[in-house]
């Protein structure tokens, strides 16, 4: 089961309602409830609360995506990006943000989706650990919702392609959530930082 937030939802922040990915008002108020969420007592069972799991969705090619909340860092438009020569094809590229360079993959690629127009799109950045941070590529950005994990079907149980390494589960609605962990375990990112700023 998903819920999305209401308009006033317990942690007292705004809605996040489905809209335009443009929008950079969406983007202040997601990130203003991943502070609001930092700021509270931690419960034992992580970023779960009675509502559920706080992801943010997000858009990619025709299907709906969603990142837990706690694992989010910041989220910005694709502009700048650096491809890197010889990497594999889910590795976008690179980012200059503030001076450090962070990596950024390619949902297209890794989901086995078609590849986007140029042009467009945002950057979900994850935190990585040990300071660091990694850019996922997406189309826009939508609403944030409640997911009820005990509602999710596994991977290996919906039977419908995708690869099963970077989805934690599937609700009834169809909404895909992501693997962050198997996303940041992915061989590329544990290659030396010169790998990725002899780009720049």
């Amino acid at each position: 089961m998903m819920r999305e937030r209401g308009k006033a939802g317990r942690t007292g922040d705004a809605a996040l309602r489905g809209g335009d990915g443009e929008d950079p008002a969406l983007v202040e108020r997601v990130l203003k409830a991943r502070a609001r969420r930092l700021a509270e007592p931690r419960a034992t069972g992580g970023n779960d609360t009675a509502d559920g799991l706080a992801a943010l969705c997000c858009r990619v090619g025709a299907e709906t995506y969603a990142v837990p909340l706690d694992d989010l860092a910041e989220v910005m438009p694709l502009a700048g990006w650096t491809p890197v020569p010889g990497m594999p094809q889910h590795l976008l590229g690179v980012m200059n943000v503030r001076g450090e360079i962070r990596p950024v993959l390619d949902l297209h690629a890794m989901l086995g989706l078609p590849r986007p127009e140029p042009g467009g799109g945002h950057v979900v950045f994850l935190k990585a650990g040990g300071g660091r941070e990694v850019g996922l590529r997406v189309d826009s950005l939508d609403r944030m919702v409640f997911v009820d994990p005990a509602g999710l079907t596994r991977p290996q149980q919906a039977a419908n392609g995708l690869p099963e390494r970077y989805v934690a589960g599937i609700t009834p609605e169809t909404l895909v959530l992501l693997d962050v962990r198997q996303i940041l375990a992915l061989d590329i990112l544990q290659d030396r930082p010169s790998d990725h700023r002899r780009a720049m």
